[in-house]
């Protein structure tokens, strides 16, 4: 490694000078390493832009999604039921009576005073479709709960100390009258606490083309397609209606207004200039992202394909460059016309957002995604360059390092003979 001897014969402060030339030298790579900082500062601002407008092209594909249009709610007059919607519900009304609620079959048998609750070495649980064997090794009243509930048979069993001794209880994982069962096997005989059966809802009169359904679990899809009822009291002349519900297309609706909008602000604060600072942001007088300020603009703008405004439907521009929403306008324009509401904000100015989405975002053929490669791809060839200065700048630095240490080693040298020198003429002086 080659260092500097400074100033032992010269008083020269060489490390300081060669940084001071090495400065220089580095002149051209310090321009390059501008160059980088102000490619990437242009390409955060495109990519900021490119993310919004990314974001009004997934806004619109939630618009022009079906069930956002054909979104139903569904209502109760008691609170007798519950109920949920999907996204085939349909509109509509029933009114039914709750007959019955489904219940759990539960069995309970007195566990001997003295003996064993198991007459042999196995239990076998009964149900209308199969037997389960349960083999029994601990033949006492835990011991069969726990051979029972270690069976996962579909029957669950547990120990309670009662006035009259202690008594095995056994009850049926779930509602309904497929899952009653017997057991067989215990020294005392069952009783039935509860008999499992299925709920029942009565519509109209059965003698009088009315009709019954059931359930094991108390919940009922037929009687409004796409729609869930669930019972939970008896009860009777209940009514569960469906009707559109805006609510989704409105929230839709806003969403893309949103995110139009901050499009909007992130192309003017990357495109801005202060007058009073005389200094301009990233994209001042950007032509690219200027033209697409305008485009979203236009889309609204425009109005429909037939000349009118959007503002019936409750769109439209304000004075300050963004677009408005207004709730209460589209949901009256929806219940009044919806066909023609959907046909104008998601076919007419969602497919224009959408085509401006897709030519500037495109993963190959969008305008900023282009912008963008190419401006990353000038930064790799400036981070080249610098890369190829930086092994070209230290080469310089020990060539100067040894420029130096020999200068201040020859003038030592010199400085060595002109004393000897000058000791020889001394003497030959005396």
């Amino acid at each position: 490694m080659t260092s500097s001897v400074d100033g032992l014969v010269t008083g020269l402060d060489t490390t300081s000078i060669i940084n001071q030339l090495m400065t220089l030298e580095a002149a051209p790579q310090t321009r390059l390493k501008t160059k980088v900082s102000e490619q990437q500062t242009l390409t955060s601002a495109y990519q900021a832009i490119n993310a919004k407008v990314l974001a009004v092209g997934n806004a619109v594909k939630d618009l022009q999604t079906a069930t956002t249009w054909t979104a139903v709610k569904a209502t109760a007059s008691s609170s007798s039921v519950s109920v949920a919607t999907s996204s085939t519900a349909l509109s509509g009304t029933a009114t039914f009576d709750v007959s019955s609620l489904a219940t759990t079959h539960v069995l309970t048998s007195a566990v001997p005073a003295n003996g064993t609750p198991a007459t042999g070495s196995s239990l076998d649980i009964v149900f209308a479709d199969k037997t389960v064997n349960v083999n029994v090794t601990t033949n006492t009243a835990q011991g069969v709960a726990d051979a029972i509930n270690g069976a996962n048979a579909g029957v669950r069993a547990s120990v309670l100390t009662t006035t009259n001794g202690q008594v095995l209880q056994f009850s049926a994982t779930g509602t309904g009258a497929a899952k009653s069962f017997s057991i067989n096997g215990l020294a005392n005989s069952t009783s039935v606490m509860t008999q499992g059966a299925d709920g029942v809802i009565t519509v109209g009169n059965p003698n009088a083309g009315g009709f019954k359904i059931t359930s094991a679990d108390n919940t009922y899809t037929g009687l409004i397609p796409g729609v869930t009822v669930t019972a939970n009291k008896v009860d009777t002349g209940i009514t569960v209606s469906t009707s559109p519900d805006s609510s989704k297309a409105t929230s839709a609706m806003q969403a893309l207004v949103s995110a139009v909008n901050s499009a909007l602000s992130t192309i003017d604060a990357a495109s801005a200039y202060n007058p009073t600072t005389k200094t301009s942001a990233p994209l001042a007088g950007n032509t690219l992202v200027r033209s697409l300020r305008d485009q979203l603009l236009g889309a609204v703008s425009k109005g429909t394909d037939g000349g009118t405004s959007f503002a019936a439907n409750g769109v439209s521009l304000d004075r300050n460059g963004q677009v408005k929403f207004d709730a209460t306008a589209f949901q009256n324009s929806l219940a009044a016309d919806p066909t023609g509401t959907k046909a104008a904000l998601s076919t007419t100015l969602g497919g224009r957002f959408s085509t401006i989405s897709d030519d500037t975002t495109n993963s190959t053929t969008g305008k900023l995604t282009l912008v963008i490669q190419n401006g990353n791809t000038y930064v790799r060839r400036l981070t080249d360059q610098i890369s190829d200065w930086d092994d070209r700048l230290a080469a310089k630095k020990v060539a100067l390092q040894r420029q130096y240490t020999n200068l201040e080693t020859a003038l030592g040298k010199l400085k060595d003979q002109s004393s000897w020198l000058s000791g020889q003429l001394s003497s030959l002086s005396a």
